[in-house]
């Protein structure tokens, strides 16, 4: 069984629970009857929050304060149509959170979330100091556990990754109390606003509104994502309808009573006639069915005369039941009136909701602080700068490396071999360009630093079925190549596909299977993305990237398709484009051929080495085949069989600009 100690709030719940107030249904197992819905009190679902997720849909409805709530139903229970930007403004100002923080919404985005029904909340933990080296963290974002987050700090501590700290330690009691002792003369704003970018202590909370509102008439629901308003309408509804039954029960109630009552004045009126009756009658039921045709009563009134004790027949007890009669008949009138009067009913349910309101009302605790309040943090002031060699291999493991004395020394994997090897600084990213065109950023730092296997790719972002490597560009400045100057581009009859104007380089350029190529600035991926990574090439369904460099814009493009086709052309007559795009054709491919391979060249000797079906091997280069135009057939350099594979050498790039391949 499952224990849960309840507050008095709670109570609230299920008060009004066996006033007949809410319908009951059977059980999952048929066994027992249970409530539809609980004849809240108070708009518990805003007041508590939510959170579930089924079939096709969600909801995370965060927690609110319970008197903004209830003065904000009050308020529409005369004014119905109060915009919700109102209701913000006067009475709720956003969600509060039992474990309270900071909210950094400003007052626009909270009223567009309460509009819309979903948004991101950005909610803050709050500190304060405690002298000069000591910062008190005494809140912490909803949804996140003080353990996690301690054990996050420490981590980096550990890590030297957040220096201006020297130690964490929990001193949480019923409140919470997360010591973090500072660096004598570290500046406590640096290190909060590391915490905050990279720690739990600044999270969102996902708002989603939907619930299921019911259908008028039926005991089905629909599930519908609301607004604020619509939520608090549909409370009202629904206690105006728990209100009216629970006063149609208490009627009820008391009409039953009002009748045994009368039973009762009617034989005080005779009672030594009813004492005499009942002293000369066989038994109960013939005493009832004598009663019963001598003082015109029927079997419920018959039966409670029968039942009652001797002491009620005294003269002051006889009194005291007339006076109920009296006072139940007096009750009944009004409850009738109530009935009656529908704006009498909305004014009980007003005065309850004050009631309640009254009780149970409590400060926030969340602040509103506005975007205003958010820390400046630049990354890179907490990376160490030391320099570094990346490990990518062709199955797609990663790592870094201080050092190394030639690439027979690096360790990979049984039956793996090294892609690329490139280097940088910690406070540099690495781009991983792959076969479905998304390009994935990280910083260097972020990277296993191991002279062991490292790690699969797939553990830091997340990659689709059959998505593999196809290109790795380091993006520190030392190693990016120097952009040259480009011819004027001829005009084209037709403009291709996405053609636009771009930013100056460095490039991506990248080939596909289909024979397409886009040229797209790095600059768009410089900053680390999210671990969906972001489109460089936009794919028609069946076509892959089969490889992805860097450019300066000087290089030539070398491709070999399937059939035995190459093709040499200069890199500037791809045309730039701003973001991810279908491309231009880089080679005219005949019916079911398709792109193999792909590499720039920069010098004479450099190229594309391809192995036919029948074992002999090509190098794709300027000394051999002439530079042509963008968008040809190319050259055939077999007469039967085909290019059954590309020779892939290992990309080494070195710091004093030295490349080996």
């Amino acid at each position: 069984y499952t224990e849960a100690k309840l507050r008095p709030l709670a109570m609230r719940l299920l008060e009004e629970i066996r006033r007949q107030t809410v319908s009951f249904r059977p059980s999952f197992d048929g066994t027992l009857n249970e409530p539809v819905v609980l004849p809240a009190q108070f708009p518990n679902l805003l007041v508590n929050g939510a959170t579930g997720i089924a079939v096709g849909m969600a909801t995370n409805i965060p927690p609110h304060n319970l008197g903004e709530v209830v003065a904000a139903a009050i308020h529409l229970i005369g004014k119905p149509e109060a915009r919700i930007s109102t209701l913000v403004d006067k009475y709720l100002s956003g969600p509060d959170f039992p474990t309270g923080g900071r909210i950094l919404n400003d007052r626009d985005s909270l009223v567009n979330i309460y509009e819309t029904g979903e948004g991101p909340v950005e909610i803050r933990g709050e500190y304060k100091m405690e002298g000069k080296t000591r910062i008190i963290i005494h809140s912490v974002p909803y949804g996140n556990t003080k353990a996690s987050l301690i054990e996050s700090i420490a981590e980096r501590i550990v890590k030297g990754s957040v220096p201006q700290i020297v130690d964490v330690r929990d001193e949480s009691t019923e409140e919470v109390r997360i010591v973090l002792e500072l660096k004598r003369g570290a500046n406590p704003d640096a290190a909060m606003a590391y915490l905050f970018k990279r720690t739990s202590l600044q999270s969102r909370f996902h708002v989603n509104m939907t619930c299921l509102l019911p259908n008028p008439g039926t005991d089905v629901c629909t599930p519908s994502r609301v607004n604020l308003r619509t939520v608090l309408r549909e409370f009202l509804a629904f206690r105006l309808d728990v209100v009216t039954r629970r006063l149609e029960f208490e009627l009820a109630q008391l009409e039953k009573r009002i009748h045994i009552l009368k039973g009762f004045e009617k034989v005080f009126d005779a009672l030594d006639e009813a004492i005499r009756i009942i002293r000369s009658s066989e038994n109960k039921p013939d005493a009832a069915q004598r009663l019963m045709h001598r003082f015109q009563l029927d079997d419920v009134q018959a039966e409670a005369i029968l039942e009652i004790k001797l002491y009620k027949l005294s003269r002051m007890e006889i009194g005291a039941i007339r006076t109920e009669l009296k006072e139940k008949e007096k009750l009944a009138a009004g409850l009738r009136k109530l009935l009656g009067d529908e704006d009498a009913r909305w004014r009980l349910v007003k005065s309850e909701l004050k009631a309640v309101k009254k009780e149970f009302d409590t400060p926030r605790r969340t602040t509103i602080g506005g975007p205003d309040d958010q820390h400046e943090f630049s990354e890179e002031d907490y990376i160490v700068d030391e320099d570094y060699a990346v490990i990518v291999t062709r199955d797609g493991w990663v790592k870094r490396q201080r050092s190394y004395t030639d690439l027979e020394s690096i360790r990979v994997r049984d039956g793996d071999e090294i892609g690329w090897l490139l280097p940088g600084s910690t406070r540099a990213s690495i781009c991983i360009l792959t076969s479905f065109g998304r390009a994935y950023t990280t910083r260097i730092d972020e990277l296993p630093s191991t002279t062991g296997h490292g790690a699969p790719i797939q553990k830091l972002f997340d990659f689709r079925d059959k998505e593999q490597v196809v290109g790795v560009v380091s993006l520190d400045e030392r190693v990016l190549p120097a952009v040259a100057d480009e011819p004027d581009a001829e005009p084209e009859l037709f403009e291709e596909d996405d053609a636009e104007d771009a930013a100056f380089g460095p490039y991506i350029v990248a080939v596909s299977s289909a024979g397409l190529s886009v040229r797209i600035p790095i600059d768009a991926y410089r900053e680390p993305s999210t671990k969906n990574g972001r489109l460089f090439m936009r794919l028609a369904k069946g076509d892959i990237v089969v490889g992805a460099e860097i450019s300066g814009g000087d290089e030539n493009v070398c491709l070999a398709s399937r059939n035995g086709n190459v093709l040499i052309f200069p890199v500037h007559q791809i045309s730039t484009v701003k973001t991810a795009a279908k491309g231009v054709i880089a080679m005219r491919l005949s019916k079911g051929d398709q792109v193999v391979g792909f590499r720039l060249a920069s010098a004479a000797r450099q190229g594309l080495e391809v192995e036919t079906s029948r074992g002999r091997r090509e190098v794709v280069r300027t000394t051999k085949f002439s530079v042509a135009n963008r968008g040809n057939k190319g050259r055939s350099i077999i007469k039967r069989g085909s290019i059954s594979r590309v020779v892939h050498e290992p990309l080494e790039i070195r710091l004093n600009g030295k490349n080996k391949q």
